[in-house]
């Protein structure tokens, strides 16, 4: 009995820390009422890589708070979501349309059937990269500089050249957006 008492103790004590930290990140610098520099301020205290303030409320993050870094210049809107299982590394001057979703773990499936735990891989977009609203950006993939995601897009595979990603799955729908502009 002895060994199923310290058991559920140490359980409670991660449960309790996740909770605090997901209250802290997700609850009050998530909220409308946090000042974005001050959000700016927790995410950095919490071991979060965010180069910039410009983060807006809304934005909820699950995993480990010090897989993210986040680019200077770079804007990330109202809704969105960080699964924070593998790193994610965002570029210079990026935005982030409402709702962007970034995830970054899968279950593997075998014989025996699916492992419930999850297995991280990492996310990486470079600088100056437009994704529109409601974008999914799934485990694993790299995004190159200058690439624009339309809407919507659901990006499964990496985008490796400048152009416009649009559509499930995502898909080079026109080449070359001129660097920097919008």
């Amino acid at each position: 009995m002895n060994d199923l008492a310290k058991r559920v103790g140490r359980e409670l004590r991660i449960e309790f820390a996740l909770l605090t930290r997901r209250t802290l990140l997700n609850v009050v610098a998530g909220s409308n009422l946090v000042p974005r520099p001050l959000r700016w301020l927790i995410y950095r205290a919490c071991g979060m890589a965010v180069h910039t303030p410009n983060v807006f409320p809304g934005l909820e993050i699950a995993g480990q708070p010090r897989n993210l870094t986040v680019g200077t210049g770079t804007f990330v809107n109202t809704g969105c979501f960080f699964e924070l299982v593998g790193e994610v590394s965002i570029g210079r001057d990026c935005q982030l349309g409402m709702q962007t979703m970034v995830v970054t773990s899968h279950h593997e499936s075998t014989a025996a059937g699916i492992s419930r735990r999850p297995v991280g891989l990492p996310v990486r977009v470079g600088d100056r990269v437009w994704a529109g609203a409601r974008v999914t950006i799934l485990p694993g993939v790299t995004i190159a500089d200058d690439v624009v995601l339309a809407a919507g897009a659901v990006v499964t595979a990496d985008c490796v050249e400048p152009g416009v990603y649009a559509g499930v799955p995502a898909r080079l729908v026109r080449s070359s957006v001129q660097a920097g502009v919008r």
